[in-house]
């Protein structure tokens, strides 16, 4: 997650959630913004800061986490909804919300999903829920924490969850205090696991099965770096765009991100980067349904949920 100072409590005020009434449209003609082997093919509104979305191929849905205002206030107004495959809202009210039927969700953002447990980062803490239910299962506060941000599960089942580092104060100003490393948590328990040097700010997170390793990117510089358990730092393998967000491994073996600075869904691969379509503002963590070759884009400021139909198999 990226965002630029004092623009996302303008844009939480102006966009209301209604999940019965949630748009599904095809998207506007982006033909000159997009090259060959992607489409934009259509998106969900009406949502409140979305920052991250999860494709569950065991339920053949969508999770999207919604910060709804300041992404370091503990305010308890974040939650989650389910999107059907195609970008329809299936409930009349979040899934989980913060406040209701025991939830606790304050700007939650990365998701992952081990089994039958969704986890989500919540600024110092992570949070586990049911689902089939939205049932809270388990919460870590995750000490020492500034700006938890994306999550990835591991081989083993354990999440590692990147700490950007950063925070927003209550005028939406940005300041980097740190820490800048990725944690992971086993069970009920936490612990650091690697660091950058200077202010990376690392952000997105996932495992390449192939290599055996985790992929970063970072969004205050324009590092990509690769990182295996037990490696007490982590080795640049590259740059990107800038201004990094979200990242998942496709099934060639290929990197696809998101970058604020260009607007752009892009590739990373053997050490360079290559755009493969612009033309999505504020864009942040995003989610990938392999089975249909689409990539979901949340576009954090203007409240919505992008898909991308890839060409080639994810």
């Amino acid at each position: 997650m990226t965002t630029r100072p004092a623009v996302f409590p303008l844009i939480a005020a102006a966009v209301l959630w209604a999940c019965g009434t949630s748009e599904q449209k095809p998207a506007a003609d982006t033909a000159a913004a997009t090259p060959a082997g992607a489409e934009r093919i259509f998106e969900a509104g009406g949502m409140k800061t979305p920052e991250s979305v999860r494709y569950d191929a065991a339920q053949d849905l969508w999770f999207v986490s919604n910060i709804n205002g300041n992404p370091s206030q503990k305010d308890g107004n974040g939650f989650i909804v389910r999107l059907t495959a195609d970008g329809a809202a299936m409930d009349s009210t979040p899934f989980i919300e913060g406040g209701k039927k025991g939830v606790t969700l304050h700007a939650p953002k990365g998701l992952a999903i081990v089994g039958d447990t969704i986890w989500v980062a919540d600024i110092d803490a992570v949070r586990a829920f049911n689902t089939k239910t939205g049932t809270p299962v388990a919460s870590v506060d995750i000490k020492g924490s500034t700006f938890l941000n994306d999550v990835a599960a591991g081989p083993d089942g354990s999440i590692y969850i990147t700490d950007t580092g950063i925070r927003f104060d209550e005028k939406g100003q940005l300041s980097h205090p740190g820490p800048d490393r990725v944690v992971q948590v086993i069970g009920r328990q936490f612990k650091q696991v690697t660091a950058f040097a200077g202010q990376q700010g690392p952000n997105g997170i996932a495992y390449d099965s192939a290599g055996g390793r985790f992929l970063i990117n970072a969004f205050t510089t324009k590092g990509f770096f690769a990182w295996k358990v037990g490696q007490a730092t982590p080795d640049s393998i590259g740059l990107g765009a800038g201004d990094a967000d979200g990242l998942e491994i496709l099934a060639d073996g290929r990197a696809v991100y998101t970058s604020w600075v260009d607007s752009s869904l892009s590739v990373f691969a053997n050490g360079t980067s290559s755009t493969l379509m612009k033309g999505l503002p504020n864009p942040a963590d995003i989610g990938v349904d392999a089975k249909r070759q689409r990539v979901a884009v949340p576009l954090f400021n203007d409240g919505k949920v992008v898909f991308v139909k890839l060409g080639s198999t994810p």
